[in-house]
């Protein structure tokens, strides 16, 4: 049986282009394709076979990627979520994370690693490029081992998460913005990590801060 997909994206001639693509792979069948999130969230509750995976983009108008993600999460939980935009920007690949998104994928990404994306979110349940840290993963899912945090690195952790700036976080821990950039450098270290993304996701993987 093929993998089935939905996808939504505003931009239709790219999400044309996206289809015919993996329209050409045997694996796959595209059985719903929708504007926005809106869209896509009524056509897979009058579809006969829910998809197994939904690529969406964030910026999307009527219903935008955080809320469609949320949304499919809450009534079709077993959905696999790829999230397939331009953006960058390491809050939105954090709020996606807290939402329950399975898989990034840059837009200027070739076919083959969308190929390997989608394969890999259908039977490992993760796909995430090296700008989502997936070494970190991939060590986090392999030990449960978790390192010792001072009470200020624990708090910096949690922080993480959140859409604050480093400059706000810094006033609401009391502390400069040395010292935050001091406890970071640490828990970039404790946790092999290089970015406040794969913090944030380690926050969450350890259950430090809950998925929304």
């Amino acid at each position: 049986m093929p993998i089935v997909l939905a996808i939504a994206d505003d931009h239709e001639i790219f999400r044309k282009g996206v289809i015919e693509i993996i329209s050409s792979w045997d694996e796959f069948s595209v059985t719903i394709e929708a504007n926005d999130g809106k869209d896509l969230i009524h056509r897979i509750a009058k579809a006969n076979t829910q998809p197994n995976i939904c690529i969406i983009d964030i910026n999307m108008p009527e219903m935008n990627g955080y809320d469609t993600l949320a949304e499919i999460k809450k009534q079709w939980p077993k959905i696999k979520v790829m999230v397939l935009t331009m953006l960058k920007d390491e809050y939105c690949f954090i709020k996606m994370i807290r939402n329950g998104a399975d898989g990034f994928l840059s837009k200027n990404s070739n076919p083959k690693e969308l190929r390997k994306a989608l394969l890999s979110i259908h039977e490992s349940g993760v796909y995430h490029s090296d700008l989502m840290a997936r070494k970190f993963i991939r060590v986090m899912q392999e030990t449960d081992v978790i390192p010792k945090f001072s009470d200020k690195e624990l708090e910096l952790l949690k922080l993480c998460a959140s859409d604050l700036t480093y400059a706000q976080i810094a006033d609401k821990m009391s502390i400069t913005e040395r010292s935050v950039a001091g406890y970071r450098d640490n828990l970039f270290h404790k946790l092999n990590v290089n970015s406040r993304v794969g913090l944030a996701m380690c926050a969450i993987k350890m259950g430090i801060v809950p998925i929304d």
